[in-house]
């Protein structure tokens, strides 16, 4: 697949944005579309990648056709933010989409009706499963091909520890891909970059294990493990923010084959919501991409990823990640739920920690309010809980009508 006759550098220049993690539910979060609305506004990006789980696993869409129809609704509302703009963008899958009950054949039934969605126009192309592909970018002058993109599924089976990844059908058509564009461009390589959704275990390769207690440290993402892991400056290559381990793709070939083959020079991930990093591993760039969801875990200020590339060295491309402050300037429509997924955690290794950061400041509260209710005054302790129900429930009312007023207005838009 090429998809080259509507992707190509304007005036040797190309933008590409990278989304990933939009991890949206049936009530799709306004501050998403917002950011996602914003983002794009101010980036102007010619291209835009989707590194997968657009979904959320906890969206309670039902079952058979209650949950397609809940699906459908759910990814129209979403896509709405992105299809205002008409730049073409692809997509792949990740651990969470499928798991809604809906297969991401069907899903991509679904996004093929968007009409600047590109990607599953042709899905009987020779392509292993429905969301690996690659898009071909033409030079400005439509005579030559100087950038190749392969989008990957790494489906969400775990296995073992890890999860399933890229498969051997998959490496096999990269390898032959690989090998037809090469004959197409004179016998010369295309160089290529790889987007996906799970990481390969190749990106621990920018860390170093260092003793529990140690500042900036994060805990193994396999669940027992008692090893704890910060990044290795000195092989980063810009900025980085990083709040969990890589939870990766275990016992896959994907990264020795693309070594071998020899055209690709950067591998680019999303999954894990907090982290935003590259550098470089035995000769290939590997990075991430953050979450940009509202409706998940992440950190305050939900980000993304941009590249610019210049048609006549696009190895040497500049890459740098943008956040909801950077793009929005903007108050957040639901700041309470949008603070609970800030704090809450990112993976198992990680609900130990933070069921100790609740208790602790949960308990003061708790014997607080008792000796008080006990040597001062009771009355005063029962007024207290009422009121903070009260609150509770007219907070709650006013933040449902209102979110859901703003996302009708927003969609329709």
């Amino acid at each position: 697949m090429s998809l080259k006759d509507r992707i190509r550098f304007k005036n040797g220049k190309l933008k590409v944005m990278q989304i990933s993690d939009l991890q949206d539910t049936k009530s799709t979060s306004v501050d998403t579309l917002r950011f996602v609305d914003d983002a794009i506004a101010k980036v102007k990006p010619d291209f835009i990648i989707i590194t997968g789980d657009q979904l959320d696993v906890v969206g309670l869409w039902g079952k058979g056709e209650k949950a397609e129809k809940n699906v459908e609704t759910a990814i129209r509302r979403l896509f709405s933010a992105i299809e205002k703009h008409n730049i073409p963008y692809v997509l792949t899958f990740g651990n969470h989409d499928r798991e809604t009950g809906v297969s991401n054949e069907k899903q991509a039934e679904i996004y093929a009706t968007l009409k600047n969605c590109i990607c599953f126009d042709d899905i009987n192309d020779g392509r292993p499963d429905v969301g690996t592909f690659n898009v071909s970018v033409l030079s400005s002058d439509g005579k030559r091909v100087p950038l190749n993109f392969f989008v990957m599924d790494t489906h969400s089976k775990t296995k073992g520890v890890g999860f399933e990844g890229v498969n051997d059908a998959q490496l096999e058509w990269y390898r032959k891909t690989g090998e037809e564009l090469k004959v197409e461009n004179g016998g010369e390589i295309v160089p290529s970059m790889v987007f996906q959704h799970i990481p390969v275990s190749n990106l621990m390769g920018l860390f170093k294990e260092v003793p529990k207690g140690t500042k900036g440290a994060e805990c193994d993402f396999v669940k027992g493990n008692k090893k704890y892991w910060v990044l290795d400056e000195e092989k980063l290559f810009h900025n980085y923010t990083y709040g969990e381990t890589p939870s990766m793709t275990l016992g896959t070939k994907e990264f020795d084959a693309m070594k071998a083959q020899g055209d690709v020079f950067a591998m680019y991930f999303g999954h894990d919501h907090y982290n935003s990093f590259a550098g470089k591993v035995d000769g290939i760039d590997l990075g991430y991409c953050p979450g940009m969801g509202y409706n998940s875990y992440g950190s305050k200020y939900r980000a993304f990823r941009v590249f610019e590339f210049d048609e006549n060295d696009v190895k040497n491309y500049k890459t740098y990640s943008l956040n909801y402050k950077d793009c929005c300037g903007k108050f957040y429509t639901a700041p309470l739920k949008n603070s609970l997924t800030f704090w809450s955690p990112c993976n198992p290794s990680a609900a130990g920690p933070f069921a100790v950061k609740i208790l602790s400041v949960l308990i003061p509260i708790v014997v607080a309010l008792v000796l008080v209710y006990k040597f001062v005054s009771a009355d005063f302790v029962k007024e207290f809980l009422f009121g903070l129900v009260d609150f509770g429930l007219l907070y709650g009312v006013i933040s449902f009508v209102a979110n859901k007023i703003m996302r009708n207005i927003l969609t329709k838009k």
